[in-house]
């Protein structure tokens, strides 16, 4: 498995909060092949670190076009500025 963690600063987390809630009604929100989806953010929500998993690389690597489209979708008042994008292998998935 295959971990991709995006960084963000600043932004308004409430409204993030919001948007995410109203966009997980639909239909799933985010790229084709995410297993499954974190969005961390610190108590005082000045920086969030958002994880997305993947049973493969390929799978990762396949979903970098779709993520750059969200951020379009979410204006950077709202979301941060993306400070970081890096990837993981998942070593250890407990209690999965």
């Amino acid at each position: 498995m295959y971990a991709r963690l995006a960084a963000f600063e600043g932004g308004d987390v409430e409204k993030m909060r919001e948007q995410g809630e109203a966009r997980m009604t639909s239909d799933s929100p985010f790229p084709d092949g995410v297993r499954r989806a974190l969005l961390l953010a610190t108590p005082d929500g000045s920086r969030r670190i958002f994880i997305t998993l993947f049973d493969s690389d390929e799978a990762l690597k396949a979903s970098e076009e779709q993520f750059d489209k969200m951020g379009d979708d979410i204006p950077e008042d709202v979301r941060g500025k993306r400070v970081a994008v890096e990837t993981y292998e998942v070593l250890v998935d407990w209690p999965e």
